[in-house]
């Protein structure tokens, strides 16, 4: 357990000393100390409940409190996540509940950005802005990744063009979802039964304004997802009609050869043919005639 209070040069928050008289500001225990050490706690078990599998984000108002949990996505390819902790929110302590210490070492990296903290909220807030302040960046990433992947569809599509373009919207899908929540959960803050606990009700309007923005920006990434994965399946469908088309004239061409090769196949006793000395070059030369005629004729239709 790590307690944190108010560092009255810059309004930021600093170690809480030993043996301190007031209540830290910010608390950081894992799952284990909060069950045991903050048994007074209202809706302790509800928390602890959701602490056993974090898959979203939420928040719910109790009996002079707020709690929930986040689950930041990693703003990569891979599937697992940056940050999942549950919190729990007085109106003079702010509680983050995490077992893998991830949190601390991020909050540790973000201490010198927080500053003119008054309330448990606006901490709340900060931390909270802090996880999508460079969202914006990574959107604009995966943007030009779209771009990028278009541009390659004119010299014709990889072969891992669909799996890359599936985990994309996959991603995408993610974003949407972590955008929604968190949206929720700003206007939760902003409810009229929240002011005990919330004073700072005009920046978590800001705040749910940021969310729903970025939320509106993975909304048109996924329609140039959607785009991409229709110009794909257009080409892949043109490319198969030609070579389907291809098959066809090849079929063409060789439909009469077919029928000779039929015809002189059943060596019937009477056939001129067979005793001609001439007859099999003759055969060969109205083959290819047949052959180079049919060229002719499609290549003035235009078939290919």
């Amino acid at each position: 357990m790590t307690g944190y209070c108010i560092d009255h040069n810059n309004g930021g928050i600093c170690p809480a000393a030993q043996g301190a008289s007031s209540s830290p500001f910010l608390i950081i225990l894992n799952t284990a100390e909060f069950r045991d050490d903050m048994s007074d706690l209202f809706y302790r078990r509800e928390l602890l409940h959701s602490l056993g599998s974090i898959r979203y984000c939420k928040a719910e108002q109790g009996k002079g409190c707020i709690l929930g949990a986040i689950r930041v996505p990693q703003k990569s390819e891979q599937r697992t996540q940056l940050l999942s902790f549950g919190f729990y929110l007085t109106g003079q302590t702010l509680y983050l509940i995490e077992d893998t210490g991830k949190l601390k070492l991020w909050l540790e990296k973000q201490r010198d950005m927080l500053h003119d903290l008054h309330t448990p909220d606006q901490l709340l807030l900060q931390l909270m802005g802090r996880m999508i302040e460079d969202d914006i960046l990574y959107l604009s990433h995966l943007e030009k990744a779209f771009e990028a992947m278009e541009d390659t569809l004119t010299g014709g599509a990889p072969k891992d063009f669909f799996l890359r373009l599936t985990r994309h919207r996959q991603k995408l899908s993610e974003l949407n979802a972590y955008y929604e929540q968190l949206t929720a959960i700003g206007e939760l803050m902003q409810l009229p039964s929240c002011c005990p606990l919330i004073q700072n009700a005009a920046l978590w309007e800001n705040y749910t304004k940021r969310c729903e923005q970025l939320q509106g920006y993975v909304h048109l990434l996924r329609e140039n997802v959607l785009q991409l994965r229709e110009l794909y399946q257009s080409l892949q469908g043109e490319r198969q009609n030609k070579i389907m088309g291809m098959l066809t004239i090849v079929t063409t061409l060789f439909l009469p050869l077919t029928l000779l090769t039929g015809w002189y196949g059943m060596n019937f006793a009477r056939m001129p043919e067979l005793q001609w000395a001439y007859g099999y070059p003759v055969v060969i030369a109205v083959s290819a005639l047949i052959v180079v005629a049919e060229i002719i004729f499609f290549k003035k239709a235009r078939f290919f």
